[in-house]
Order: structure tokens, then C-alpha cells, then sequence
């Protein structure tokens, strides 16, 4: 009966949303990973160079990295692998680069069509000064083309401020560093609105700062990786937590991020700065803990979220994502958020459900639950 009901308040939506890594899978290189180079013969030579990747499971042609290279005098290649034996290894085209200046860069290079070919990633000496360079990749996405977006172009080219009732108040129970403080540009189009009635749990599966400035160059990072390197309208989370246990800022609150495929309607997204999946051995700290628990008890509160509507990213999502290490508190998580007996609800992917809708089936849910 209850699926019944669901069908029939279905209706397609055009919701675009993004959110999961697809990662190369290289023989015998876990992520992160770390080359050390040493200067080729010379410049413009390969100073180094993987193995193929294990075959592609779905077409793309777009293939994104985003790592950590100090060494600005180094060049990024991805290889796609020749379709025979008798078939050499062809370049992808570069088709955007961004390096910041503590080394944090993303690429992402274009296949000439669709395909499933395995690729090799090549790092090119560009005159280093001495050998012992490291580079590393923190991940890396298989896309195709029509995926760099979140949503539909933006009709009007006016500047767009987003109202500040839809960020969390100033009065909030925490320090928030604002957008302005980290320095945030802005959306590339008006935010969708939504109301919150789940959170998810993230890792960035990136760097792990150990300073304030530091957190800040990350975040910009993200935002950089985000915006233009997936095309996507602004950072995807809604709140950033790093290492001292400072609390970001993402995208205002009471609007739709861009954090889980297809469930990003009615869901928070709270990402933890880092990688949280072996090998790393990226700490999460107490105070990170506690400033987690302290926005998720906000977030509980003032939106009335269920016990049952805290999500890991891995639980809908396919990813690794928040990695072994972190998900493995989960439950620790959970029970310092929440207390008491709490119905179940379970978020539908955007596209099936208007807001009205899903509020009809969760209020379904909870007259089933209290029987």
C-alpha cells in the first residue's frame, strides 16, 4: 500500500544533481596517490608514468584529477589506451587546469568521444631544479560531457545576492566562518530552494590542513574544483569542518547543494576536510567531533530531522565516501546527535518527488510508524 501511495504521487522533475566519484582504479595504487619524480634526461621528457587502469565499467569522456603538485614544473598527461595491440596510446586533450598557490590543482582533460578505454596517467619534466618531486593525486572522476552542470543555464546575467534568510542566522549556536571570510565567489546562478529534513556525512577526500589558513586555501580550493572544473553552480556542501574544528560556511543552508546523486533536495551536506579511507591515516580529531555534532544538533533541531535521516554518504550513494576510517564512527555520531525514539523516513531521489509530495509520504511514514 505504501509503495502504491508513492507511485502515484510520483512525477518527473528536471533536476539535474551531482555528487559521486567514479575513480580510476590503478593496479597497486591506492588513493592518495604519491609519486616522487625524479628529473628526466630532459625537459619534456616522461619523468614518470602508471600502469593502465582496470577496465571502465560505463562510457565516459571526461576524465577530472584533483591533487596536491608543489613542483609547478611538472605537466599532467592521461593516456587513453590504444583499441588493439597494434594501436599506440593516444594524449587526452588538457581541457582545464587550475593551480592555486600552495600546490592544490584540478585537471580535467577530453577524450575526442565516448569510450571505455583504460588510461595511463604520464607526469612530464618540465626543467625541475632536482629530482625528488611529489605529486598526488587525491581523486580522480570518469564523466561525460553533459555532467559538467548542475542545472539549466542561468536566464538572467545579473549579478544574483542570495537572501540571507536562507543562511544560518547570525544568532546561530556556533561560529560559522562566513562566505566573505573565506573569500567565496559567488553562485553562478540563483540558488533552488529547499527544505531540510536530512543530513549526509562527507570527507573531501582531499588535503588535510593543519593551519586556519590553510582550511581557507582548501575551501577556496574546493570551491575552484566545484565551479569550474565540475560546472557546478557553487560549492556543493552546505557546511566544511576542518582539523582545529572550525566550521565553514558552504552554500546557505535553505537551499538544494550538490553533494549525493540525485538526493540533494531536503539534504544537508556536512563534509569533514581530509581522506578518512585507508591508506590514509588523516585523523579526525575530538574538536572536529564535537563542531560535526554541534551543527548536526542544529541542523536536527531546527529542521526536525528523524533519527533515521542521518546518512553517511556511502549509505546512498556508490562511493567509499566518508572512507572506512570516519564511517566507522557513524554510530558514535549518531548517538551523540540524537536521543530518544525517532521514526524512519527514507529521502526519495530528486526527480521522483515535489516538495508537497515528499511531505505527504514522510507524513505516511510516521502515522505507519507510530502504530
Amino acid at each position: 500500500m505504501l509503495k502504491l501511495l508513492t507511485a502515484l504521487l510520483l512525477t518527473p522533475l528536471a533536476v539535474f544533481a551531482a555528487g559521486d566519484e567514479k575513480d580510476l582504479a590503478f593496479p597497486n595504487l591506492p588513493y592518495p596517490i604519491t609519486f616522487t619524480v625524479n628529473a628526466a634526461p630532459k625537459t619534456g621528457a616522461v619523468a614518470y608514468e602508471t600502469r593502465y587502469s582496470e577496465e571502465m565499467e560505463k562510457d565516459y569522456d571526461t576524465v577530472l584529477l584533483q591533487g596536491l603538485m608543489p613542483d609547478p614544473k611538472l605537466r599532467l598527461e592521461v593516456l587513453a589506451k590504444g583499441k588493439s595491440f597494434f594501436q599506440a596510446a593516444s594524449p587526452y586533450e588538457l581541457d582545464g587546469f587550475s593551480r592555486h598557490s600552495n600546490g592544490r590543482f584540478w585537471a580535467r582533460y577530453k577524450a575526442p568521444a565516448p569510450n571505455r578505454q583504460p588510461v595511463r596517467l604520464s607526469v612530464v619534466d618540465l626543467g625541475l631544479d632536482k629530482s625528488g618531486s611529489e605529486l598526488t593525486i587525491y581523486s580522480t572522476e570518469l564523466l561525460l560531457r553533459a555532467d559538467l552542470r548542475e542545472g539549466e543555464p542561468a536566464v538572467s546575467t545579473a549579478a544574483y545576492v542570495p537572501e540571507p534568510e536562507l543562511s544560518v542566522p547570525l544568532a546561530a549556536p556556533f561560529t560559522l566562518v562566513r562566505r566573505a571570510e573565506w573569500q567565496a565567489k559567488p553562485p553562478k546562478e540563483p540558488f533552488s530552494r529547499h527544505s531540510p529534513y536530512y543530513f549526509t556525512l562527507h570527507h573531501t577526500q582531499g588535503h588535510y590542513p593543519k593551519t586556519f589558513d590553510a582550511s581557507l586555501a582548501e575551501v577556496r580550493f574546493i570551491q575552484d574544483y566545484h565551479q569550474n572544473a565540475k560546472g557546478w553552480n557553487d560549492i556543493g556542501y552546505h557546511f566544511l569542518i576542518d582539523p582545529q574544528g572550525n566550521i565553514f560556511e558552504g552554500r546557505p543552508v535553505g537551499v538544494i547543494g550538490a553533494h549525493v546523486l540525485n538526493r540533494n533536495s531536503g539534504n544537508v551536506g556536512i563534509s569533514i576536510l581530509g581522506n578518512y579511507h585507508p591508506p590514509s591515516k588523516d585523523v579526525f580529531s575530538p574538536v572536529t567531533q564535537e563542531s560535526f555534532v554541534t551543527v548536526a544538533r542544529y541542523v536536527k533541531d531546527t529542521y526536525s530531522v528523524n533519527i533515521s535521516s542521518f546518512y553517511a554518504h556511502r549509505d546512498i550513494g556508490k562511493t567509499d565516501c566518508p572512507g572506512d576510517n570516519l564511517y566507522a564512527k557513524k554510530n558514535l555520531l549518531r548517538d551523540l546527535v540524537f536521543t530518544g525514539p525517532q521514526a524512519v523516513t527514507v529521502p526519495p531521489a530528486d526527480g521522483e518527488l515535489t516538495p508537497a509530495q515528499a511531505e505527504a509520504v514522510r507524513a505516511l511514514y510516521d502515522r505507519l510508524n507510530a502504530r
